[in-house]
């Protein structure tokens, strides 16, 4: 059973029309966009475990917080963007619009099968919305140009799924709300507070730990 079907709507057709205009002027457009469309994902992991690895170095326990919040905001919003893939089904313009198997490309082969809503919207838009946020409630210069720069990436990433036909517009606009309502809703001083005293910091006390018991180690506790 796939849900609900949904199809574009004319505006979007007309947004995605010029972008495939777009790439037949220019064809270093799509072979680029085939690279940035998924590349910026392997950025999210990276960044966060380079900087919880520097928080322990350092000894920073904000930034240890920070980047636990940031996984959960994200973790919590892709959670909430499957569950609405589960009633809504659309599908995705590569094989609306051309003669290709989405599933006989390198890019699409491992893609769910409904286009809606995007999951690599979700989680770009909502991992620069926690950053934004974290920076926000801590007024860290650290977090400054972090949250500008996913944003960048954010959009940049989003378009280009568009361009290589993996998602439609209103694809990615459907996730607007899962972008800036869960990092607020987590941010709210008596969520917040839940938040870091039951999971986050039990988190941290648990790496405190490890990192003790395996490297000799020793942190601050919390």
């Amino acid at each position: 059973m796939h849900g609900i079907e949904l199809i574009e709507p004319e505006w979007g057709m007309n947004i995605l029309n010029r972008g495939i205009s777009l790439q037949d002027t220019y064809p270093w457009v799509a072979n680029w966009s085939e690279i940035f469309a998924d590349i910026f994902v392997f950025l999210y992991p990276i960044f966060l475990i380079i900087l919880y690895v520097y928080a322990i170095v350092k000894q920073k326990k904000t930034i240890k917080q920070g980047c636990l919040y940031i996984f959960l905001v994200t973790f919590i919003a892709v959670l909430i963007n499957i569950g609405i893939q589960c009633f809504f089904y659309k599908e995705r313009p590569i094989n609306t619009l051309t003669q290709v198997d989405a599933w006989e490309t390198l890019l699409h082969e491992i893609l769910p099968t409904s286009s809606f809503p995007s999951d690599h919207a979700v989680v770009s838009m909502a991992f620069a919305m926690a950053t934004l946020l974290w920076w926000l409630y801590n007024k860290r210069k650290f977090f400054t140009w972090n949250w500008i720069f996913f944003i960048i990436v954010s959009l940049i990433m989003t378009a280009c799924r568009i361009l290589t036909l993996v998602h439609w517009p209103s694809d990615i606009l459907a996730g607007l709300w899962l972008w800036v309502l869960v990092p607020l809703l987590l941010m709210i001083r008596p969520i917040r507070y839940v938040l870091i005293r039951c999971i986050i910091n039990p988190i941290i006390r648990f790496e405190q730990w490890f990192i003790d018991i395996v490297f000799n180690y020793k942190q601050p506790e919390i």
